[in-house]
């Protein structure tokens, strides 16, 4: 019991900092890359291309550790992720941001591998509490992540973030290689269904499909948000004047000095800060509160779930007309309580009416779909910036989160018809 404790620790470390690594990077990613001449666009390729990576890779290093172990995919794949860090520390081109946020990503694929080490130290009746611990670590790392770049930028710019991210890898590496032990039994089953086949089956299944649909739009939706913030800052607030610029209208006057460049950053950790501890305040409370059930009654997550899509809806909505810094505020308040409410919602709705039998397959075609959505929305916000304006990605996410509300809406009765089914074969 204390092994596996010390263990399930060792883990949350692991996948927490590959989520801060995807997340400390979203408000220093655009900043920089205004800095070294990019468009809106490739912004948001530089964010995509760290969750492409990422799920290509994952599958790979899950198979590769179901033949040579858990502790060496985890070990070199943190070594692969300090190097990446240590390159976008002294990054001084886009060509090196992308080589750096290549090599993170297909060294965040471990997350799959960390998932089999809860697996292999779990029994199945405590399993739903282990796998509880990744989600736990996802949490932190989208809630400290981009409030720690934005810091981190302001202060530092790369050379901060990168060696401070480097420094975290190194402890992990560290706790990884002396407590963490080898937790796949010799000759024991492989435990990593493909993600295709995975995927199809999970949209076969009442509730869960539908789910599957709703978290691939609302993320890309907020990707969307995510991937193009730091340089709608920087052009609604800190520019003197549209020009125009590679690809289409681009409102900044010139490329920013370095003394705009750390308001941006600053401005944007102050604004993600404030999502965090939201998110945090809610997710940590507030929705057990608002979903209720327990104990075979059913819960309330699809209507929560709905309500959050609203809230989302509303913030992206009101994002781009916000009169002045201080309004952003409130705004982004509305996005922190409403991403807080649909996604433990959903991910709740999936492991309620999955198949116990096919439990880890869902989960991973939920995460693959959550994935996709970070890998589409960054650059389809991108594209959107660079073609149509600083409005343009927040309008059409807007548009696509309150679209897939009333799909939510849908679902609660979906919902409580597929509880009342469970309880009468039960």
């Amino acid at each position: 019991m204390v092994r596996r404790a010390a263990s399930l620790r060792v883990v949350f470390g692991i996948v927490a900092l590959d989520l801060i690594g995807f997340g400390i990077l979203i408000p220093q990613l655009g900043v920089y890359g205004v800095k070294f001449g990019a468009s809106p666009f490739t912004v948001g390729l530089l964010i995509s291309v760290y969750s492409l990576m990422q799920l290509v890779a994952a599958p790979v290093l899950g198979r590769l550790s179901d033949r040579y172990g858990r502790r060496p995919v985890l070990l070199i794949s943190q070594v692969g992720s300090l190097v990446g860090y240590v390159l976008f520390a002294f990054a001084h081109s886009l060509p090196l941001l992308f080589v750096a946020r290549i090599i993170d990503g297909v060294s965040g694929g471990n997350i799959s591998t960390a998932q089999a080490v809860v697996a292999d130290i779990t029994p199945p009746k405590d399993r739903a509490r282990g796998m509880g611990v990744i989600g736990a670590a996802f949490g932190l790392g989208f809630v400290l992540g981009p409030a720690l770049g934005g810091f981190l930028g302001a202060w530092g710019g790369n050379l901060a973030i990168g060696l401070f991210a480097a420094g975290l890898v190194a402890l992990n590496l560290v706790c990884t290689f002396f407590f963490l032990p080898e937790s796949r039994a010799p000759g024991g089953p492989e435990g990593h269904a493909r993600t295709l086949k995975g995927a199809s089956l999970a949209m076969h299944l009442p509730v869960v499909g539908r789910c599957l649909v709703l978290v691939l739009v609302f993320t890309t939706a907020f990707a969307q948000m995510e991937g193009t913030f730091s340089v709608y800052l920087l052009t609604r607030f800190l520019s003197t004047g549209p020009v125009p610029l590679q690809g289409g209208l681009f409102l900044q006057a010139a490329l920013p000095d370095a003394a705009v460049l750390r308001e941006a950053s600053l401005r944007a950790g102050w604004l993600f800060a404030v999502v965090g501890v939201l998110s945090a305040l809610v997710q940590g409370g507030l929705v057990r509160r608002l979903v209720g059930g327990g104990e075979g009654r059913p819960g309330r997550e699809a209507p929560v779930a709905a309500v959050g899509f609203g809230l989302t809806a509303a913030g992206l909505a009101l994002l781009p007309v916000a009169p002045g810094y201080a309004w952003l505020f409130p705004v982004m308040g509305l996005l922190a309580v409403g991403s807080a409410l649909v996604n433990p919602c959903l991910s709740a709705l999936v492991s309620v009416h999955a198949p116990p039998e096919r439990l880890g397959a869902v989960l991973g075609a939920y995460q693959a779909f959550g994935s996709l959505g970070r890998i589409v929305g960054p650059a389809l916000g991108g594209w959107l910036f660079t073609r149509l304006g600083p409005g343009a990605p927040y309008g059409t996410a807007a548009v696509m989160v309150a679209g897939a509300g009333l799909l939510a809406l849908s679902l609660v009765a979906q919902a409580r018809m597929a509880g009342a089914g469970a309880e009468q074969r039960s």
